[in-house]
C-alpha cells in the first residue's frame, strides 16, 4: 500500500443541506471489509438569524441495514456555531461493532425565526481487510 486511497474508501454520509431543529439522519453505510471508521462532520453558516445553535452528533449501528440502530457508546460529537467540524472515531468495525453505521445530525437553536443550519458528514472506512479497496478514481 503505497497511497491513502488503497486503504481507505469514503462515503457521503450526509450530504451539505439546511436543516431545521429536526433531526437528519444518514443511509446505512455497510462496514463490511473495514477495521475502522472515521466520521467528519461539520456546520456551515445557519439562516432565520438564531442568537446561538450547536448540532448534536452521533453514529448508531445495527446488523441489518433495515434494523433497529442504537447508539455507539463514546460516539457523539456536540458542534457549537457555524464553521466548526469534529471527527468521531469508530473502532473495533468487523469484530466488536455492527455491519451498519448511521450517522445522526440534529440542530437545536436559540431565538431566530425558523433558523436553519447547514450541516453535513462524511465516513472515512480505513484499515480494509483486502487492499486496494477499489476506490474510483473519477472525480464527481
Amino acid at each position: 500500500m503505497r497511497s491513502v486511497y488503497d486503504g481507505i474508501k469514503a462515503v457521503l454520509g450526509i450530504a451539505p443541506i439546511a436543516q431545521g431543529a429536526s433531526e437528519k439522519l444518514s443511509a446505512a453505510i455497510d462496514t463490511l471489509g473495514y477495521n475502522s471508521a472515521l466520521i467528519e462532520v461539520n456546520t456551515g453558516a445557519a439562516t432565520g438569524t438564531p442568537d446561538s445553535y450547536s448540532v448534536a452528533c452521533k453514529v448508531t449501528e445495527c446488523a441489518t441495514s433495515g434494523g433497529s440502530y442504537t447508539d455507539v457508546s463514546g460516539a457523539t460529537a456536540t458542534l457549537a456555531a457555524d464553521g466548526k467540524h469534529a471527527q468521531i472515531r469508530v473502532e473495533g468495525l468487523g469484530t466488536s461493532r455492527l455491519r451498519y453505521l448511521k450517522i445522526s445530525l440534529t440542530p437545536a437553536f436559540v431565538g431566530g425565526t425558523s433558523p436553519a443550519a447547514l450541516i453535513g458528514a462524511t465516513a472515512l472506512l480505513g484499515h480494509a481487510f483486502k487492499e486496494p479497496v477499489g476506490n474510483s478514481s473519477t472525480a464527481a
